[in-house]
C-alpha cells in the first residue's frame, strides 16, 4: 500500500488507472472531433462559479436568514479548497493531458489532479446548502451545477472521472457535516 506521500501513478494502482482511462475515453473526454461539446465543457469548466454565485445570490435576496448558511458554506468551501490542494500535491496523480490522453484544453498546470479541487469546492457548497433546498427550491440547482462542473473538468481533460468523484464526495461529506453541526 503506498503512503500518502507517494504518487498515485499507474505502476502503483494499475487497475484503478486503467479503469479511469477507459472511463475517460468512454465519455469522449478531451476529443477535438467534438468541437461544440469541447467548447461547452471548457467554458463551463472555467465559468461554473457564475451560475453558482447567481443561485446563491438569488437565494439571499430578501431572505436575510440565509446569510449565515451561505457564508458558512463559502467559508467551509475555502477550508476544503486548501485541504484538497494540499492532498493533491501530496498524492501528485497525473492529469489526463499530462500522460498524453488529450491536449491541455484549459491551460492547466500539471500539478496533481487527485482529488479535484473544483469538484470538492462545488461538492462542499452543495452539501452545505442541500438541507435548505426544501425551503428554498432554487438551491436544488447547486448539486446540478456541481455535477456539470465535474463533467466539464473531465471532458476538458483536466481530471480523470475518479478525481472528480473523490472531490465531490469529500466536499459533500465535509459540507454536510458542517451544515449539520451548525
Amino acid at each position: 500500500m503506498p503512503s500518502l506521500s507517494q504518487s498515485f501513478e499507474p505502476s502503483l494502482v494499475p487497475s484503478l488507472r486503467a479503469l479511469d482511462v477507459r472511463c475517460f475515453r468512454w465519455l469522449g473526454a478531451g476529443r477535438l472531433d467534438l468541437p461544440l461539446r469541447l467548447r461547452l465543457a471548457t467554458g463551463f469548466a472555467r465559468w461554473s462559479w457564475v451560475p453558482m454565485v447567481a443561485v446563491m445570490g438569488g437565494t439571499l435576496l430578501g431572505r436575510h436568514a440565509m446569510a449565515t448558511p451561505l457564508v458558512s458554506a463559502l467559508l467551509t468551501a475555502t477550508v476544503v479548497q486548501l485541504l484538497v490542494k494540499r492532498a493533491s500535491r501530496r498524492w501528485s496523480a497525473k492529469r489526463p493531458f499530462a500522460i498524453g490522453l488529450c491536449q491541455n484544453h484549459l491551460g492547466h498546470s500539471d500539478r496533481g489532479g487527485m482529488p479535484s479541487t473544483h469538484a470538492a469546492v462545488m461538492g462542499c457548497v452543495a452539501g452545505s446548502l442541500l438541507p435548505w433546498a426544501g425551503v428554498y427550491p432554487e438551491l436544488a440547482l447547486i448539486p446540478v451545477i456541481a455535477a456539470l462542473t465535474g463533467w466539464a473538468r473531465v471532458h476538458a481533460g483536466a481530471h480523470f472521472p475518479s478525481d472528480v468523484l473523490v472531490g465531490l464526495l469529500m466536499g459533500m461529506a465535509v459540507g454536510r457535516a458542517v451544515s449539520h453541526f451548525l
